[in-house]
């Protein structure tokens, strides 16, 4: 009861009652503003100011609006739905646990400590459970705190404090082996091309942490220790050692009490990848549908996985599918939402739909393919993975000599495969761009061959032979790069091809 009274007099009636009236559906210009946000109408503050208040800047009322709404909505959060279905159950315990952490800081502010405390302990429980380990860390300072000089409960006190000194080491180990993991993982954020130095650093890191392994056990020190191990074999385009860790941590995620979603996502994930460079399509396949089971449609692991699940379709000849794949993707609410970089990634996927539906392999929808496709829009849709000399900038750069010779454009696309030979001498020259250095040559004999089917063929054929004999499983190249393999795109070029020479102007290095 002393409790509950403790918690009556912090929240008073008058709360109760602001509680319900502070809505933004009382204010028309509050909801305006909201609505405008959540829609994405407005883009800009001119945008919100003109159609809010008719005007052509902002002033101080605007901007009053808008952190009127920025706290009434950091306040909403709070008002989690813990039942949602979609939610498993370690995510209802990590929203409830934090939500009820916030409430004992209030509380303790409030010098409401009996009410701090016991929710502490309610908190504990679940904290340990599902290994939320810096939340652990902190009740038990307080409870250390608390007993050891409120109560002067010397059994109680060193019971909490043995525990926070147990946490502690765990928690520190957690960031090391976060940080390490992190950073291996920033430099392929924005760039997609393959980085093998990364394998050795990623082989350091491990056997650092291999003492934190075998000393401590949590579900955030495992899951940066298995990614390191894997990026070690990753980064080095070693697919079947790759598989065999991705196993071994499912196994290890699966066998908690509770699901562990996010990282089971994540290692069939990376396995996904393996089985397209392998291509192990059924394995893909089936690894894909194990996804779906366990992904949340619209989360950040659901369009990363359909990203893998498109090169999936694409890689095994599914061209339809992965048509649809992209229409499902960007039709979902959240997509608008993403980081600019996974943005660029499906803008350069819809240039190479776009490449198959003028072949006719690919069916749009009635109204999809009433929008033409602009090259050099498209080029500006891309300024990050333009930067990407060895990655992704690679398909950026192919795609535009195949729209070209599609179009029999052949002077223009001269110049352009000549443009990426120098490009390709510049940049493609290690083991790892060996593939794309070698179709871009291939490209190169387009215009000698003077645009000739046969002829092209006859000139092309050793490189053909040179691709061929680099398979992407051991061509050590970033695995992301041939949106459609290099070998299949060559032979949907070909078929673009006639049997007529086309004497076009020719470059210095053509003739």
């Amino acid at each position: 009861m002393h409790i509950l009274q403790e918690l009556a007099f912090i929240v008073t009636k008058s709360k109760l009652r602001a509680a319900e009236q502070n809505s933004i559906y009382t204010d028309s210009r509050l909801m305006e503003l909201y609505e405008g946000m959540a829609s994405r109408n407005f883009e800009t503050d001119e945008d919100a100011v003109y159609s809010i208040f008719g005007a052509k800047q902002a002033d101080q009322n605007y901007y009053k609006l808008k952190s009127t709404l920025k706290s009434r909505l950091v306040d909403y959060l709070f008002l989690i739905d813990l039942n949602r279905p979609s939610y498993n159950e370690r995510q209802r315990a990590y929203y409830a646990c934090y939500k009820n952490w916030a409430a004992v800081k209030i509380l303790l502010g409030k010098n409401a400590r009996n009410a701090a405390v016991s929710l502490s302990l309610s908190i504990l429980k679940q904290a340990q459970r599902f290994e939320f380990t810096e939340l652990s860390l902190d009740i038990c300072r307080i409870l250390r705190l608390h007993f050891g000089t409120r109560k002067g409960n010397v059994k109680k006190y060193e019971q909490y404090n043995v525990l926070f000194k147990e946490y502690e080491g765990l928690w520190m180990a957690e960031n090391r082996a976060e940080e390490l993991y992190t950073e291996l993982v920033v430099f392929f954020v924005n760039a997609r091309a393959s980085q093998p130095e990364i394998s050795q650093s990623a082989r350091m890191y491990y056997e650092e942490i291999s003492g934190l392994l075998a000393r401590f056990d949590s579900y955030r020190l495992r899951f940066s220790g298995y990614f390191i191990l894997l990026t070690q074999y990753m980064s080095n385009n070693d697919y079947e050692n790759t598989i065999t860790v991705a196993e071994e941590a499912i196994h290890y995620f699966e066998s908690k009490d509770y699901q562990a979603t996010a990282p089971l996502l994540i290692f069939l994930y990376q396995q996904l990848v393996c089985y397209i460079q392998l291509k192990e399509y059924e394995a893909g396949r089936k690894t894909a549908r194990r996804c779906l089971e366990l992904t949340e449609e619209g989360s950040f692991n659901w369009f990363k996985f359909q990203e893998n699940y498109f090169l999936l379709a694409m890689h095994s000849c599914h061209y339809q599918e992965a048509y649809h794949i992209l229409m499902a993707t960007q039709a979902n609410k959240h997509f608008v939402h993403l980081p600019q970089n996974i943005l660029e990634i499906w803008k350069i996927f819809q240039a190479y739909l776009h490449y198959l539906a003028l072949l006719g392999i690919v069916k749009p929808e009635e109204e999809e393919g009433n929008q033409k496709f602009r090259l050099q829009k498209f080029l500006n849709d891309v300024p990050i993975f333009s930067k990407d000399k060895q990655g992704m900038n690679v398909p950026i750069l192919i795609i535009q000599v195949l729209f070209l010779i599609h179009q029999q454009r052949f002077e223009i696309a001269a110049d352009r495969i000549e443009c990426v030979r120098k490009y390709a001498s510049r940049y493609l020259v290690n083991d790892g761009t060996y593939r794309s250095n070698c179709f871009i040559k291939m490209l190169h004999k387009l215009p000698a061959a003077h645009y000739h089917k046969q002829a092209v063929i006859r000139k092309a054929n050793p490189l053909v032979e040179k691709l061929e004999a680099a398979p992407l499983n051991v061509a050590g190249q970033a695995h992301d790069i041939e949106i459609i393999p290099y070998e299949k795109l060559w032979e949907l070029l070909l078929n673009s091809l006639d049997r007529k020479f086309h004497r076009g102007r020719q470059t210095a290095a053509n003739r």
